[in-house]
């Protein structure tokens, strides 16, 4: 997938999760472009993409996603880097399951409220104050399929990515027109090794590829779907 940059200018794009089984097939897409990528994690140490004749910069810096203070020193730190935030993909999250909502305590409950849409509303809103007055950006944020179908015993999980649905909608509302666009994607079941590990009898043919969903968040980026705002866009598979 081709990344139109529509100017001279340099782009850079912060991701979240990308060390994960996504994020690092979306980071390595970036990167080939010619991007710039900033990337919150847990601990500072160097992380290595292949390298590309076009690859652009990886700035990663220590962030606890859910403090406050930590996000907006992260995005300071990328503006100052690099000069701008063109675009965002929140692909930080978490999963926990099991208890109907008769069950679930209020650590889960709050976990899961943290993870998925704490952290989701800071990124979007810091980086909203860089968009705004360039008049320019993409934000890409990964809800799930329960957010869209719940069914039973995911509640605090679902609820939490509903959320995140309804940020991307309201936030889609309030740029329309700016040059900046908002969206979501929803996949079902993420062909990983850690999702394999912990469903060894299910059908992975079934199931959503990183390259997939990688492939269909650098398309929301690029020029083409400039005229794609407050969507979300479902990507099941065969689930």
């Amino acid at each position: 997938m081709q990344i139109n940059l529509m100017s001279n200018q340099k782009r850079t794009a912060i991701i979240t999760g990308g060390t994960g089984a996504l994020g690092s097939v979306v980071t390595r897409l970036f990167l080939e472009a010619g991007i710039n990528v900033a990337m919150p994690v847990h601990s500072a140490k160097p992380i290595s993409h292949q390298r590309h004749e076009n690859e652009g910069t990886l700035l990663t810096v220590a962030t606890d996603l859910t403090v406050e203070s930590q996000v907006q020193s992260f995005v300071e730190q990328v503006q100052n880097k690099f000069g701008s935030v063109d675009y965002l993909t929140n692909l930080a999250g978490g999963y926990a399951g099991g208890n109907t909502i008769a069950q679930v305590s209020l650590e889960e409950w709050d976990a899961m409220m943290s993870v998925n849409l704490r952290t989701t509303f800071l990124m979007c809103r810091e980086v909203l104050k860089i968009m705004v007055p360039a008049k320019w950006g993409r934000i890409v944020n990964i809800a799930a399929m329960p957010a869209l179908n719940s069914g039973a015993k995911k509640g605090p999980y679902a609820i939490s990515k509903r959320a995140v649905v309804s940020l991307t909608e309201t936030i889609a509302d309030e740029v329309k027109g700016s040059g900046i666009t908002a969206n979501a994607i929803a996949p079902s079941i993420i062909l990983s090794d850690a999702n394999k590990a912990s469903m060894p009898s299910a059908d992975f043919q079934k199931w959503v590829t990183p390259e997939e969903i990688a492939d269909l968040i650098l398309f929301l980026c690029s020029d083409k779907a400039r005229s794609m705002n407050g969507n979300t866009i479902k990507i099941f598979g065969g689930v």
